[in-house]
């Protein structure tokens, strides 16, 4: 995206605000799939009817008229401000003036942005700390922190930040053929969850090609015992007595670990995203580790009985959690 620039150039005082725009953020929003026609467009430089908001009776000017104007479908979606490299984004005239700009009625959007080239700054509009906050040498790295601050479906859905993508779809799209086989090993299992009288699954994150993505495990019945049969006698009777009552989930806090014989399931497509789970097909091994790389998940509903809650949890630098 940025192929033989050199940031250096950031100290260059000829390098300004309107170098920023046309070589660091017009390329990114390019990226994003903004352009000049279709459902998602950028509007340069939109100016406001009434360039002020009022606050009670007193009326707040609008100092600043952002570059950018991200629409999507004809509606404003967020704005976005260029800056100078010389110009600290994180001061807070500058984020109030987007601020102010964002919230105005003719606008209404929930997300604002700041760029001056040396970092990207993306803020709501109900949040004094931004959602991202990232430096030029991670623009690449994290192209999908940049996706999921400014790309449309998550500026119209935020909560869709917190899903992982899927890692049986990334699998499938590198052209693994239907039903190939996988063998994962060393794999720490997460939440179990009966879908129906028929069929189980279990996720897990893991990192792939440098990101997190969730992986979900469909399985039998049958393959139920197996996958817990390394848990010390007592907790496997409690974690099969909460996954057979409702809300017919259970945590398995990542100790259970397992050696599995996979292949590749059917997509399947629901609102926002395309998934392929992996089919259990053997379970080789199954291991209690009762250190997980991360103990004490911190998305997962109170209600959910969780394996952590019933023994001490013990990290790999020696702490204790219950």
């Amino acid at each position: 995206m940025f192929e033989n620039f050199d940031p250096t150039v950031f100290s260059d005082p000829d390098f300004k605000e309107d170098s920023v725009r046309e070589v660091i953020i017009a390329p990114m929003l390019s990226k994003l799939g903004y352009h000049s026609t279709g459902r998602q467009t950028v509007v340069r430089s939109k100016s406001l009817v009434q360039p002020f908001i009022y606050a009670g009776t007193r009326r707040h000017p609008v100092t600043i008229i952002p570059d950018y104007t991200l629409i999507f479908d004809g509606k404003p979606v967020a704005v976005l401000d260029a800056k100078s490299p010389s110009e600290r984004i994180d001061l807070q005239a500058h984020v109030q003036q987007a601020y102010s700009y964002a919230i105005h009625p003719e606008i209404r959007t929930h997300h604002f942005a700041l760029c001056n080239g040396r970092r990207l700054s993306v803020y709501s509009v109900q949040s004094a700390t931004p959602l991202l906050d990232i430096a030029y040498e991670e623009f690449e790295s994290r192209w999908s922190d940049i996706v999921k601050h400014l790309a449309p479906k998550f500026l119209l859905e935020p909560d869709l930040r917190k899903l992982a993508p899927d890692f049986g779809f990334k699998v499938s799209r590198l052209g693994f053929a239907p039903n190939a086989k996988l063998t994962m090993m060393g794999t720490r299992l997460n939440t179990f969850a009966r879908i129906s009288e028929n069929l189980f699954t279990v996720t897990v994150n893991t990192e792939f090609a440098g990101e997190d993505h969730c992986v979900s495990f469909d399985f039998e019945p049958k393959h139920l015992p197996k996958l817990v049969a390394g848990l010390p006698e007592q907790l496997r009777t409690q974690f099969l007595e909460a996954l057979a009552r409702a809300p017919f989930q259970a945590c398995a806090d990542l100790v259970v670990e397992v050696d599995l014989d996979t292949h590749l399931g059917e997509e399947i497509k629901v609102e926002h995203e395309t998934f392929v789970p992996l089919v259990i097909d053997q379970v080789l091994d199954a291991r209690f580790n009762p250190f997980p790389p991360d103990p004490g998940t911190s998305d997962v509903p109170p209600h959910i009985f969780r394996l952590s809650k019933v023994f001490k949890v013990v990290s790999p630098n020696g702490t204790s959690k219950a």
